[in-house]
């Protein structure tokens, strides 16, 4: 009789004969009789960078990649045949690791290696975090060392400019101080299952190497996340193609919030006789963090012909920055016929565009361009309800206010510094001076009515809290026992909903060279020539560090303020920044 074949694992190793077997009533573990690697000692973690994009070295796939633990190579494959067997063979080295599921191997024998000294490796190309980890990441003040004795700062580290893409850069450390929105991301069992795109796990897998205390490299090369970019963004932002930072944001955003289950409309309501809701979209992280609601009143007249001052008005004339513009000119010269039309509407946004006034003509008495410096205050006047803005297009005049009626917990500003015509891209050079510390927005706000003052809560009854607090997103009402607890659910949901006051996290910077403010706007040429950097603040030592690409260090907020914004991120004061972090959406 034939004797049957002996067992094998998935690799092909042998593990005991059928007389073994039958000899002891327990049959061995399989781990216990796999031989121990006597190649460990090869292994070189100075060589290891697992920021590369993965494809093997030779063939260019993208399938069942392994890195060589020796020398830091990608191949194909660990089979015989294979670009890694054929590797193992003519170099000598046989320690590899496969980069998709963290199993070590040694070829060309190819029987897995079960060692915990190796685990450092798998934790730098998987980082993972805990929630108890996560929960002191912004107390954190300890300095990690990489494989080659560099200290660095969890959170602040650099990222590599793979040639004009200091503008990802700047968003991407941007965004990871943003606390919900990065405890979301270190957390991916909390979106992998339901991601609708790759965006979405490129962008966890980038928080994840910035936050880690793991990495092998004091930097983090954002390769898989660029080439996910020029993908998803049909080549719209590519590698070697500068950009704005602020239109990279405005599509990251909606490409994370549509990749993590979210639909479009976003909450909106049209005021008006007849106005009617719309249906609110699924919700996510993103919308939880930056979304709030503005209020527009829009005045409409039709104009067949009409002229200010014997000039004729071109098309798209706009306000002068003052409220009393073109619009406000020709009222006072003659009122055409006919009636306004008046309609108001409701529209969420994710960040707020501000308009900077235009530098002056004349120069100083040294010949000098004169830079101008104002307040934040004065350009946000344009959300007071009270000033208007008129524009005249198509022969239709508009007249529109602003009033800000929901401020997210994250409050994101957008300076206009470019103006764009067929021949010439500028920029403007206006110093913006911005508080960094109790940004008061209540000039700008208009709460909704009936919403109860802070000492009204004492007087409300227990059902009415319950009811104040779940109708504004608060779940954990039904679980309060004690009415203290109940209350204090009430305050924290009353700062998050009427709250006013901001405190800044991130700031985006454009440096332009001096004199180059204005550029021959050549063909696909979108910005004018600079570099970004980005301001970010440490709650933990309450320090403020500039980061250029990979050059981090600590500055100080006096210098923040006088520096040509493009971007602004406040957080609204005393919101709970975890909240909200851990739910599925």
């Amino acid at each position: 009789m034939k004797r049957a074949r002996e067992p094998e694992d998935n690799n092909g190793t042998v593990y005991g004969s059928r007389d073994q077997a039958s000899t002891s009533s327990v049959a061995p573990k399989a781990s216990s009789l796999r031989p121990k690697c006597p190649y460990l000692d090869t292994v070189n973690r100075t060589y290891l960078d697992f920021d590369f994009e993965k494809l093997c070295s030779v063939s260019l796939s993208n399938l069942n990649i392994y890195v060589c633990l020796v020398c830091g190579k990608f191949f194909q494959g660990r089979g015989p045949r294979t670009h890694a067997h054929t590797h193992s063979l003519h170099d000598f080295h046989h320690v590899f690791m496969n980069l998709h599921t963290a199993r070590i191997f040694c070829l060309p024998d190819n029987y897995e290696v079960l060692d915990s000294s190796l685990d450092d490796i798998k934790r730098a190309l998987f980082p993972s975090f805990t929630p108890a980890a996560i929960a002191q990441l912004d107390t954190n003040t300890t300095l990690v060392r990489d494989v080659h004795g560099v200290s660095y700062l969890p959170g602040f580290v650099g990222l590599n400019n793979l040639k004009s893409t200091d503008y990802v850069n700047v968003v991407l450390q941007a965004l990871g101080h943003v606390t919900p929105l990065r405890n979301y991301f270190l957390q991916p069992s909390l979106y992998e299952a339901g991601a609708k795109n790759q965006l979405v796990l490129r962008f966890g897998e980038v928080m994840r190497k910035l936050w880690s205390q793991d990495n092998f490299k004091s930097t983090v090369s954002p390769h898989d996340f660029l080439q996910e970019v020029v993908s998803a963004s049909g080549k719209r932002f590519a590698i070697g193609k500068p950009g704005e930072a602020v239109d990279f944001l405005s599509w990251l955003l909606h490409q994370l919030h549509v990749g993590l289950g979210g639909t479009m409309p976003m909450v909106g309501f049209k005021g008006g006789e007849g106005g009617k809701k719309k249906k609110a979209g699924r919700r996510s992280v993103v919308l939880d963090c930056f979304q709030g609601e503005i209020r527009v009143r829009t005045l409409t007249k039709a104009r067949k012909d009409w002229t200010v001052g014997g000039r004729g008005e071109e098309e798209g004339d706009e306000d002068d920055g003052t409220g009393r513009g073109n619009g406000a000119q020709e009222e006072k010269e003659g009122e055409p016929a006919g009636e306004w039309a008046v309609s108001e509407t409701r529209s969420p946004f994710l960040f707020l565009t501000v308009d900077i006034p235009q530098t002056p003509l004349f120069k100083d008495s040294q010949g000098g361009v004169i830079i101008p410096h104002i307040p934040l205050y004065s350009v946000l006047d344009k959300f007071n309800g009270v000033k208007v803005v008129d524009a005249v297009k198509a022969g239709v005049h508009t007249r529109k206010q602003y009033w800000i009626t929901r401020l997210p917990q994250y409050l994101i500003l957008s300076l206009a510094r470019l103006t764009r015509n067929h021949f010439f891209v500028e920029k403007n050079p206006t110093i913006v001076n911005f508080p960094v510390k109790n940004l008061e927005l209540r000039d700008y706000f208009l709460p909704e009515a009936g919403l109860p003052t802070e000492e009204g809560l004492k007087t409300m009854t227990v059902g009415e809290l319950k009811g104040f607090v779940q109708a504004h997103g608060g779940g954990d009402a039904k679980a309060a026992v004690e009415r203290e607890d109940l209350e204090e659910q009430a305050r924290a949901v009353l700062n998050e909903v009427a709250g006013t006051k901001y405190d800044l996290v991130a700031n985006v910077v454009h440096d332009s060279p001096p004199g180059q403010e204005k550029k021959e706007a050549a063909r696909g040429e979108a910005t004018p020539p600079g570099t970004y950097r980005v301001h970010v603040f440490n709650r933990a030592s309450d320090q403020w560090y500039e980061i250029q690409d990979l050059h981090v260090q600590e500055t100080l907020p006096q210098l923040i303020t006088i520096s040509e914004s493009c971007v602004l991120i406040y957080e609204k004061k005393g919101v709970d920044r975890v909240r909200g972090s851990g739910r599925g959406h």
